[in-house]
């Protein structure tokens, strides 16, 4: 399958932003065809000759054609490189420089609403209750956009030490109550408490956690049920996550980690969202020395699921 995608040279030259003859793909086939070419032409020219010296030279020939195509192959992917390099340094400073305004901004709301709510009236309280939720959604965004930054730099700092995962799974359920009971979601918890400690990073392992719940609950409609499991399965601790929501096309399934993407289906739910969260979650539990997977049904919910080993 991943040949065959290899070929798609259409899709290559949309994702890349060059031209079809450009693409790496196209490139490889001609390369081929050419030594294949040259390979049958000097095989039928060498019958007639016996001369080594004409044999030498018809494969210095072949050489210098592959030396020539492979030249263009590696600085195209080369070019690509520097020019996805340069993206995430951009990304990197401008959520930066974005960050610090924003916060200000965060500060100025929440002092507002904490100190001054009671001169406010209704209208003055609507405007900024919506300036401060648009801000807490841009701030996560531009938190987004830095974590993905480091990922692709591979400067993603992870702080290790004894981590209850337990207690993360349990109070990102106390978190995310108010939203499901907004949306007549039930959640129900089936963990043992005696669950053991595992060494990894609590921060990074609550983001991923946080982000899993958030999605179950957007992606599952009035009146669902998300089911929420902790095992200690051999070596490893499991974590899953199982909604009765729109699910996942089938087709679309092997994109789901990608970064950016987002359903057709889940699109037509919920218009907010970045396509970042399991592109994140992926990463940090790999970083982690675990894994992450799922199983999915459109129409009849997924289930989202990771482990991480007891001793790391």
């Amino acid at each position: 399958m991943q040949f065959v995608n290899d070929l798609d040279l259409k899709k290559q030259a949309k994702e890349l932003g060059v031209k079809i003859w450009q693409t790496p793909g196209f490139l490889f086939i001609i390369l081929g065809v050419i030594t294949i070419f040259v390979m049958t032409v000097t095989y039928f020219i060498s019958k007639n000759y016996d001369s080594p010296e004409f044999i030498i030279i018809s494969e210095s020939l072949v050489v210098v054609i592959i030396l020539i195509i492979g030249n263009s192959v590696i600085r195209l992917i080369d070019q690509i490189i520097r020019l996805n390099k340069m993206k995430s340094e951009f990304v990197s400073v401008a959520s930066h420089q974005l960050r610090t305004p924003l916060s200000a901004i965060k500060w100025e709301t929440e002092l507002m609403l904490s100190k001054f709510k009671k001169g406010l009236n209704k209208k003055q309280l609507i405007n900024i209750e919506n300036i401060d939720s648009l801000t807490t959604r841009m701030i996560k965004l531009v938190n987004d956009l830095l974590d993905v930054a480091r990922i692709e730099q591979g400067r993603m700092i992870f702080k290790k030490s004894p981590v209850d995962l337990y207690k993360i799974v349990y109070e990102a359920k106390e978190d995310i109550l108010p939203l499901a009971n907004a949306r007549n979601v039930e959640i129900l918890l089936n963990c043992s408490k005696n669950i053991p400690k595992i060494t990894s990073d609590a921060g990074r392992l609550k983001m991923v956690v946080d982000n899993l719940f958030n999605n179950a609950i957007k992606y599952t409609t009035n009146r669902g049920k998300i089911e929420i499991k902790l095992i200690k399965k051999n070596n490893s601790l499991v974590f899953s996550i199982k909604d009765n929501g729109v699910g996942i096309p089938e087709e679309q399934q092997g994109r789901v980690f990608d970064k950016f993407f987002r359903s057709d289906n889940i699109v037509k739910y919920q218009t907010e969202g970045t396509g970042l969260g399991l592109y994140i979650s992926k990463n940090i539990i790999g970083q982690l020395g675990g894994e992450i997977w799922f199983q999915s049904v459109e129409g009849l919910g997924s289930i989202f699921s990771f482990s991480l080993p007891i001793k790391n």
